[in-house]
């Protein structure tokens, strides 16, 4: 179940979706290796898409140095969740109300439909960001640039 999931979020964040999949495998094979839990399911975290964006900077990079870019955030995400873990700072998390967690959740939700409805209609666009993905993904529909096979068989997958 993770594996579409990390690849979704890798594609939000503007690196190709092989990212993902090593973003997915490698901490559930450490976490198996290394965690405390059997029931705990470790993998890319959907709050770190939006941040490691092409979208969240006013220059776009290369993909490789979006990879560089997305590795060093992983490294330095990583070495801060351990230190506050080891500090006990988990409380923190308690003083965001659920309004906001449930918002900031669900605007990543918009932004990676958005980044996948192309794809679901089998096409591909360019934009620079969600209105304008948006914007070209409706222009392309009602130029009907819609692949049929690849919209029947993304509705048969859903379905």
């Amino acid at each position: 179940m993770l594996v579409p999931v990390g690849i979704a979020y890798a594609v939000a964040s503007g690196l190709p979706g092989i990212y993902g999949l090593y973003a997915t495998i490698v901490p559930m094979l450490a976490y198996a290796l290394f965690g405390p839990s059997r029931i705990l399911v470790m993998g890319p975290d959907s709050s770190l898409a939006p941040s490691s964006s092409p979208w969240s900077c006013r220059w776009p990079p290369a993909i490789p140095a979006r990879v560089t870019l997305a590795g060093m955030m992983a490294v330095v995400s990583g070495t801060a969740c351990i230190l506050a873990g080891v500090a006990r700072l988990g409380f923190v998390t308690e003083l965001l109300s659920k309004p906001i967690r449930y918002g900031y959740m669900n605007g990543i939700a918009v932004t990676v439909l958005i980044s996948q409805l192309p794809k679901f209609f089998g096409f591909s666009i360019k934009g620079e960001g969600p209105p304008d993905h948006l914007w070209a993904f409706v222009q392309a529909v009602l130029d009907g640039k819609t692949n049929l096979a690849a919209f029947l068989v993304g509705t048969g997958t859903l379905g």
